[in-house]
Formats: structure tokens, C-alpha cells, sequence
């Protein structure tokens, strides 16, 4: 697998003088893994490729991989300070599909309908895509009545609109990735041209759909970025180099991610604010304090706004670095300058002199994704423009004061390492003291709380305050609290917390009890099952009375 990592970045970072053009079309492999089976075939014609950092001298792959595994300690330090020097000739026995141009231009002109009904369905589709805030459902249902083809009865604008409409997703899912490839892949066989931001998208749901990152997911991600750029010659942009370093790291592929920073380097693109916030995550998990204050004040002399996700983020990797003293100091900070006003004071919308207008108000995922995009790109801008005033306004303006993210963060630490439940309702009420709502995080690990330090003598994780956690947890599921649901994570969580905490027939009523409010997938349900049967061994699943599986 890491052969395959590092041929594949080197292959997508090559000189495109040095690719062999075909013109004529073949099927290509929009994506691989455990959705799709790849079919490949051997060229006899072997193109050098090289990245786009290479030098004079020659090192082969492999060795470039061994020498960042035996010098990734040192890379955290400074991680362009390593020379990996430029890939030889790849190994013949490397299977490719060479290179194919699916963008035959920006220009496609629908065809005409095949029945009369295709002719109203594209209509209908071009008004939804209008609509704010359209359902997706509806956007899909709607693409999938029309005639084979599809794609090709639709003008380009309403191709382009509807994509954008069905990348704009609280998180990835399954469905979402396999609805926004299937267009992709109707746009491959009808030579419609896939944009830049299209393919990066497409690869961070391939990466991400599934939540935890497998080596199979980052390599659907890796296919999907080749064929990007050595099929259909789009070069990468700091947002694709962002979603692919995103999905190395968590993939644990940290070499990899090592390697994409040197490209970018090479390929002169520019850090931005997101990219930087992947960044501190990534020296948290390396456990590289230093490194996350090195990235942040980067940040800071860059230029980019620093808001509340900014220091979540910080947050997150200093606990994770070993640094929880650090972490709460960072949280203490965020809270003083909050009761100062600083943070808080201005809640109207701020004016970009020349531009758009800002507003942070909006506390749904949309909100706060505009919101991110905003700071991001308009404090670039201001940057660009020397603005000093107008980046000190936006950034006095950005919200800091800790939000639920960040008192889920905390509360992580205190309930699945230190077991200090006390701290955990200190936070707790200091939430509802200030106004800021609970999320579904937040019941999850302290369900895991539950789980490692309850159900043991003088212990004050109890079975009281467990019931009462559950039963604020459903309620919260049926008031549709803001980042709570019920999925196949908390569940388990919960049923470990009641079988630590109470007993065997404690924790089947509770698998009931959530049962009746939450329509598992087959594959989800399977897995609480699985987990139920290792908790309750004893208790057949079909002994005449109830049915688990019913």
C-alpha cells in the first residue's frame, strides 16, 4: 500500500510535457475501493515522470520513503528542512491507464430531449438549483428521471449548478458520495468538462464519506487526484492539496501527508487558513506541541483571521500533543476575552469595504460553513491589499467566545482520560450558564466516560447520573439539538456505559429504548447487534419473548 502511495502522488505531481496524450476515449476509474472495482490495463510505452521538485540527482521511491520514515521526528520540526531529492524511473511493472483528455473544452451544448418528458425534468431541475437551500433529495430524484444519458439532455450552467448544490453537505455520507460520482461519471462519458473545485470535491467525499479514514478511502482519494490531473490536465489547487493532506493524516499516513507538503512547496501554492488549521491537527497527532505553535503563529503573521475554529483547533491538538495545561490556558484566554467584549460585543454584520457583507448570527452548519469561507477568503483579501485597518477590524470582529466544539473538546479529555466527572459538570454548567448548547459529541464520550471509570465502588460515575445522561440524551435526539443524532457510535457507547454501570437487562432496555427512535441502517444495526451479543452473552437473542431482531 505505501508503494502505491508514493508512485501515485509522484505520478499526479509529473510534468504534463512528459505524458503521453491520447485522444481518443477509454473508460476511466473515477474511483477505486470497495464501491468500485478498478479495471487497468499495461501500456508498453514507459513515459518518465518526475515531481515537480526533481533535481539532477536520482533517488528511487522506496528510499525516499524509508529515509522520511527513519527522519519523520525530525520532519515535525521542520518539515522542508528534508531533502528527499527526485524519483527515478518508475518500476516497469507498474500497471497505468496513461493519460486521457475527458475535457474536451468549457463549451456543451444540451442535446435535444429523447422524449417530451426530459424537456420538462430539465426544466424542473434548472429551477431547483435556483432555489436557496434546495432538498437534495428532491435535486437527485428529479436527475435520475431523466432519460439515459441524462447528463447530456442538461445545459451546462444547470450541470455545474446542481454539482455545487449536492457538494454543500454537514458531513459526507455514502449516499452523498456515491450520488455526486455518479454524476462525475455520466460527465466523463458525455465529455463534459469536470472543474477543478468538481474533482476536489469528489475526492474529499471519497476520502471522507465514511467518517474514520481507510487505507482504501485515501486511495479512492489518490485515484480520483490522478486522474484530475494526468487524464483530464487539470492542475491541483491549495484547496485539493488541502482535502489530500487532510485524508493522509487521518488516514495515518504520515509520510504521504510529508510528501504533499513538499509538492505544494514545489508547486509554489500558497498556505491558506484552512490548509494551516489541517496543519495544527496534523502536529497534535503527531504530538508536537511546538509545532502547533509554530503553525498558529504562522497564521498569525500570515495574516488569516483567527476565529473560534481556529483555536478549537489549537485545542484539539494540544491535548492531543500532551499538553492539556496548555490547552486549558488557550481555553481560559478565549473566556477573558469574551467577558471583555471583545468577542462578543458586535454581533452586527461586518461591511467589506468594496465587497460583501458578513454576518455570524446564523449558528447552523450553513451558517458557520459561510461563515468559515468568509474569514478565509476576505481576510485574504484585505491581506493582499496591505488593508492593515480592515484585517484588524475583521479580525476584532471574528467570533472567539467558546462554543460548544470547544467545551466538547474538554469535557473528551476530562471524561475518557482523567476520569475527573466533577470537572466534567463544572463545564457542564458553565454551558448553560453562558448560553451555549450542548451536541451530540458531547453525550458520546461522556457515555465513554461511563464506560471506563463507572460501575466500581466509591466511584462517582454512577448508574444515577448515567440514567440521567440518557435520558437528556434522547431528549435532546427528539428536539433535534444542533449536531445530535442518533447513529450506530453513540449507541454502542451508551450500551457499554449501561452495562459497566447497571446490568445485562438494564442494557437491553435501553437498546429498546433507542431502537423505537432511530432507523439503523442494515450495516449499522448488524454492528450494535455484534456488540450486544459480546455484552450480554448469556441472554439468547431468540428465546421466545423477544426478539432482538425485530
Amino acid at each position: 500500500m505505501e508503494k502505491f502511495f508514493i508512485q501515485a502522488l509522484a505520478r499526479a505531481g509529473s510534468c504534463p510535457e512528459h505524458a503521453k496524450q491520447i485522444s481518443t476515449y477509454r473508460d476511466g476509474l473515477p474511483f477505486t475501493g470497495p464501491h468500485h472495482k478498478a479495471r487497468r490495463r499495461r501500456i508498453d510505452t514507459h513515459v518518465r515522470r518526475e515531481y515537480a521538485s526533481a533535481r539532477p540527482v536520482r533517488k528511487g521511491p522506496f528510499r525516499i520513503a524509508k529515509k522520511f520514515a527513519e527522519k519523520e521526528l525530525k520532519a515535525l520540526v521542520d518539515y522542508y528542512g528534508i531533502d528527499t531529492g527526485p524519483p527515478q524511473d518508475w518500476d516497469e511493472s507498474v500497471e497505468d491507464d496513461g493519460s486521457l483528455v475527458w475535457n474536451v473544452g468549457d463549451e456543451h451544448e444540451p442535446w435535444p430531449p429523447k422524449e417530451p418528458k426530459d424537456a420538462e425534468i430539465a426544466e424542473k431541475l434548472k429551477a431547483l438549483v435556483k432555489l436557496n437551500e434546495p432538498s437534495q433529495d428532491e435535486i437527485w430524484d428529479t436527475y435520475r428521471q431523466l432519460s439515459e444519458p441524462r447528463i447530456v439532455y442538461l445545459p451546462a450552467k444547470t450541470i455545474h449548478d446542481m454539482l455545487h448544490e449536492l457538494s454543500i453537505v454537514e458531513r459526507p455520507t455514502p449516499v452523498v458520495m456515491q450520488r455526486y460520482l455518479s454524476i462525475l461519471d455520466d460527465m466523463k462519458n458525455a465529455h463534459i468538462h469536470i472543474r477543478r473545485h468538481e474533482w476536489t470535491t469528489a475526492a474529499r467525499f471519497a476520502g471522507r464519506y465514511n467518517g474514520a479514514v481507510s487505507p482504501d478511502d485515501l486511495q479512492s482519494a489518490l485515484y480520483l487526484w490522478r486522474d484530475m490531473e494526468q487524464r483530464a490536465n487539470i492542475r491541483g489547487s491549495h484547496v485539493t492539496f488541502n482535502v489530500l493532506f487532510d485524508i493522509a493524516v487521518k488516514a495515518g499516513k504520515y509520510t504521504l501527508a510529508e510528501l504533499l507538503l513538499k509538492e505544494m512547496k514545489a508547486r509554489r501554492l500558497r498556505f491558506h487558513r484552512h490548509f494551516r488549521v489541517s496543519l495544527i491537527y496534523y502536529h497534535g497527532v503527531m504530538q508536537n506541541g511546538n509545532g502547533v505553535r509554530r503553525v498558529y503563529q504562522d497564521m498569525v503573521e500570515a495574516g488569516d483571521v483567527v476565529d473560534v475554529v481556529v483555536l478549537n483547533a489549537v485545542i484539539a491538538a494540544l491535548i492531543r500533543a500532551g499538553e492539556p495545561s496548555a490547552a486549558e490556558h488557550v481555553f481560559e484566554r478565549m473566556k477573558r476575552l469574551a467577558a471583555t467584549g471583545r468577542a462578543t460585543g458586535n454581533t452586527s454584520p461586518f461591511k467589506i469595504p468594496g465587497g460583501s457583507t458578513i454576518t455570524k448570527t446564523d449558528r447552523s452548519w450553513r451558517g458557520r460553513r459561510k461563515l468559515g469561507l468568509d474569514l478565509t477568503y476576505e481576510g485574504r483579501h484585505l491581506a493582499w491589499d496591505s488593508d492593515t485597518d480592515g484585517l484588524k477590524r475583521l479580525q476584532e470582529w471574528a467570533p472567539i467566545t467558546p462554543n460548544s466544539r470547544t467545551y466538547s473538546l474538554l469535557i473528551r479529555y476530562q471524561a475518557t482520560v482523567t476520569g475527573n466527572i466533577d470537572r466534567v459538570n463544572e463545564l457542564l454548567r458553565e454551558m448553560g450558564y453562558n448560553g451555549v448548547p450542548l451536541e451530540g459529541s458531547i453525550f458520546v464520550v461522556i457515555f465513554h466516560g461511563f464506560s471506563n471509570f463507572g460501575g466500581v465502588r466509591y466511584s462517582s460515575w454512577t448508574r444515577s447520573k448515567l440514567e440521567q445522561t440518557w435520558k437528556e440524551y434522547l431528549q435532546a435526539v427528539k428536539d433535534g439539538l444542533d449536531r445530535t443524532w442518533i447513529g450506530q457510535t453513540s449507541v454502542i457507547a451508551a450500551l457499554k456505559a449501561f452495562k459497566k454501570c447497571a446490568d445485562a437487562q438494564r442494557t437491553m432496555d435501553a437498546w429498546w429504548e433507542v431502537k423505537a427512535l432511530w432507523e439503523p441502517s442494515a450495516e449499522e444495526e448488524d454492528g450494535v447487534l455484534k456488540t450486544l451479543r459480546h455484552l450480554v452473552p448469556h441472554r439468547g437473542f431468540f428465546d421466545g419473548k423477544r426478539d432482538v431482531f425485530v
